[in-house]
C-alpha cells in the first residue's frame, strides 16, 4: 500500500510540476483599492453599501452613457504564447434581463503601461443575472504574433447601463496564470512576483500522509 501511495504521489508531482502557477484573490476589503485604471465613462469607489464577502466591493458607475466603461481589476504582465489566464470576480445587480449589468472581459497591453491597448482579448458572453451575486468567470490563453509588443493581459469588469448613475458592484476576484514568471497586480496596485507551486504543496502533503503510515 505504501509503495502504491508512493507511486501515486510521484505522479501527481510530477504532473502538477508542469503546471506551476501563480494564484491570487482580491476583495477591497483594505478600504481604499479601487481599480488599476479604468476606460470609458466609468466611475470607480471602494464601497461598502454591498458585499458578497467582507464589507467591501468595488462600486462601479456609468456617467454619463456612452461607450463600454470598464475597470481594470487585474493585469498580469511577463506573458508570453500559450500561457493561460484564468479569472472570477462576482458581480451584484438586481435587474434581471435588464440594465444595469456586468460583464468579465480582457485586453492585451504592452507589459509596461496599463493603459496601453494592444487588442481584444475578448471574454465571456454571459452577462450578470440580477439575482443579487452572481459569478462571472473566463479563460484565455494569451497569443502574441511576435511583432505586436503585446505581454500583458488586463482582465476588465464591465458596465452597460441604460441610465444615468446605474451602478453594480465587484468583489472577491481570484485569478490563476500558468505561467510563474509572470507578475500580477491586483485592483490596489500591488503586484506578486513569488509563484504558487502546485507541485511544492502537493509533495509537502505526500510526505506528511507518508509519515503518518
Amino acid at each position: 500500500m505504501k509503495k502504491l501511495l508512493t507511486i501515486a504521489i510521484a505522479v501527481l508531482f510530477c504532473s502538477a510540476s508542469a503546471f506551476a502557477a501563480l494564484s491570487w484573490t482580491y476583495g477591497w476589503e483594505d478600504g481604499t483599492g479601487t481599480a488599476l485604471g479604468t476606460y470609458g465613462n466609468a466611475i470607480v469607489s471602494n464601497s461598502t453599501e454591498q458585499a458578497y464577502e467582507g464589507t467591501h466591493s468595488l462600486k462601479l458607475i456609468e456617467n454619463p452613457l456612452g461607450g463600454t466603461p470598464q475597470a481594470f481589476v487585474w493585469w498580469v504582465t511577463g506573458l508570453s504564447s500559450g500561457d493561460v489566464v484564468n479569472a472570477i470576480f462576482y458581480v451584484y445587480d438586481t435587474t434581471p434581463s435588464a440594465s444595469p449589468s456586468g460583464r468579465i472581459w480582457g485586453h492585451y497591453t504592452d507589459g509596461v503601461d496599463v493603459n496601453s491597448y494592444q487588442g481584444s482579448a475578448s471574454g465571456n458572453s454571459t452577462y450578470s443575472d440580477g439575482s443579487g451575486w452572481s459569478p462571472l468567470t473566463n479563460t484565455w490563453t494569451f497569443t502574441t504574433d511576435g511583432t505586436d509588443g503585446r505581454t500583458g493581459l488586463v482582465v476588465e469588469a464591465r458596465i452597460y447601463s441604460d441610465t444615468v448613475g446605474q451602478s453594480i458592484y465587484i468583489d472577491t476576484t481570484s485569478i490563476i496564470v500558468s505561467n510563474d514568471n509572470a507578475k500580477i497586480y491586483n485592483a490596489a496596485g500591488q503586484v506578486i512576483p513569488e509563484p504558487f507551486m502546485f507541485s511544492a504543496l502537493i509533495l509537502g502533503l505526500g510526505v506528511l500522509f507518508l509519515r503518518k503510515k
